[in-house]
């Protein structure tokens, strides 16, 4: 009598003789170019960083420096910023000497030989003796302008009713026997 009827179930599959667990040559040749190319990208990446001269280094120390002093500057209340980053200390917004100034470092850089407080970094704003005013003929700052926004430019200073404040963030380092600059132009507003 012939065996009964057993259900088949599908077990795991059956490998064939030729069949084996691991990875193919196909597999093996392809993780190699992987790596390859990205080993060749790491090192050309290391390659152009090490080769990179001092003064492609000293422009982009300049350019973050002058980036980080117009974050300091977006951080505080825009209608103290003039009197915390001018050149006039008597009128720090906290007394005499208590404001950082118009005067900041960047190191990694030589100041100028002339520059007497051997600082790299400065804010200057649109100034006429010693006041913000609307009528500074400073075209690169995009003068003359009404700062206070009250409809016309006046003679007065503005120096706490400005509403909108134009403003150059400049680097001048030594490089060698050359004198470097750059220069960061914003406008901060006071809503």
């Amino acid at each position: 009598m012939p065996p009964p009827d057993r259900p088949q179930h599908p077990g795991p599959p059956r490998r064939s003789r030729g069949a084996r667990a691991g990875f193919s040559l196909v597999e093996v040749m392809l993780v190699m170019v992987v790596l390859t190319v990205a080993v060749s990208m790491l090192s050309g990446l290391v390659a152009t960083t090490a080769s990179m001269g001092p003064l492609q280094l000293q422009n982009a120390l300049a350019s973050e420096a002058a980036r980080a002093q117009l974050e300091r500057m977006r951080i505080e209340p825009v209608g103290k910023v003039y009197a915390l980053f001018n050149q006039d200390h008597s009128d720090d917004p906290d007394g005499v000497g208590t404001a950082p100034g118009c005067n900041f470092d960047v190191p990694g850089l030589s100041p100028r030989p002339e520059d007497s407080d051997g600082l790299c970094g400065f804010v200057r704003f649109p100034e006429q003796g010693g006041h913000l005013r609307e009528t500074a003929g400073d075209r690169s700052l995009g003068m003359p302008r009404d700062l206070d926004l009250d409809g016309f430019i006046g003679m007065d200073p503005v120096d706490k009713s400005y509403r909108i404040l134009p403003l150059e963030i400049r680097i001048e380092w030594q490089h060698g026997e050359t004198l470097r600059s750059y220069s960061l132009y914003s406008m901060l507003v006071r809503p």
